[in-house]
């Protein structure tokens, strides 16, 4: 009988583990952790005791643990219990947001964030179609759309991204468009324009909150940027751009002379550059 001792492939360690090859990979890269052995075509190969331990890291990190707090110099760092529990809560910013002032609507908005925080990505879509169904349309902002591209950004700073996160974005930036079709929305109206590859999500959901604050806008999707006023629409927090006919810049939290999507739920919140260009 054999007395090797078993071995698994990077597909079955992640298939065992529940982390993507990608990840392993990454967490490899970035912070010398795991450290398969190759076998003589290049293949990486993971031990028992590996797989014991990567099995445990994911729980921790679907808690709520950053992998950066649980790999030191190459080896893993097991926290304490009281460290877990206090290192359960990462959405800080997102948590920070006001819910909604009706109850169901404020206990759909909790469930959703917890879903994202956990990385329940499934449970995640689930809500939001729930929500897009029970939800009034001028409250889906508050309820759902902004803390979801709030969260998503928060998530990846914090070097722990959600699976399916560009499914999830995509799902936000349908459901806008979906929204706008609602509106009449005039030939004239202000366009909303993505910084780069990656804001369409982003415009989508600042021209659906221009809308529902009264002022008519739609997302540009052509290359370049108008010829009339426009605004443009970023999740890249504080960027600044300054460009011909530009009336202002949006972005997930504002600074930097930018407004955050926050500021858009407020009615009492004055849209920099372009309430008054509307009212000419």
């Amino acid at each position: 009988m054999s007395t090797e001792p078993t071995t698994y492939s990077i597909k079955q360690t992640s298939e065992m583990t529940g982390l993507t090859s990608s990840v392993l990979r990454i967490w490899e890269l970035r912070y010398g952790w795991p450290c398969p052995q190759r076998k003589f075509n290049g293949y990486r190969f993971y031990s028992q005791h590996q797989v014991d331990e990567l099995t445990r890291i994911a729980a921790l990190v679907k808690e709520g643990m950053l992998i950066s707090s649980l790999i030191e110099d190459g080896l893993p760092k097991w926290p304490t219990e009281g460290a877990t529990r206090r290192n359960a809560r990462v959405l800080t910013y997102t948590r920070s947001l006001a819910a909604p002032t009706d109850r169901a609507e404020a206990t759909l908005h909790r469930t959703l964030v917890d879903a994202l925080e956990q990385h329940r990505s499934m449970e995640v879509q689930q809500i939001l179609q729930r929500i897009f169904w029970t939800v009034r349309p001028q409250d889906e902002a508050r309820t759902a759309l902004v803390p979801t591209l709030i969260a998503l950004s928060e998530l990846n700073s914090l070097d722990r991204p959600i699976p399916e996160g560009g499914k999830i974005v995509e799902i936000v930036k349908d459901r806008c468009v979906q929204l706008l079709r609602m509106q009449r929305i005039a030939n004239d109206a202000l366009f909303v324009v993505p910084a780069r590859g990656g804001d369409d999500a982003m415009a989508a959901l600042v021209a659906v909150m221009l809308c529902h604050r009264g002022i008519p806008a739609r997302p540009w999707t052509q290359p370049g940027v108008p010829t009339t006023a426009f605004i443009i629409a970023t999740d890249s927090d504080g960027a600044t751009f300054s460009r011909k006919n530009q009336l202002g810049t949006i972005t997930l939290r504002g600074g930097n002379g930018c407004q955050g999507l926050v500021e858009l739920l407020d009615p009492a919140c004055p849209v920099a550059g372009v309430q008054e260009a509307a009212q000419h």
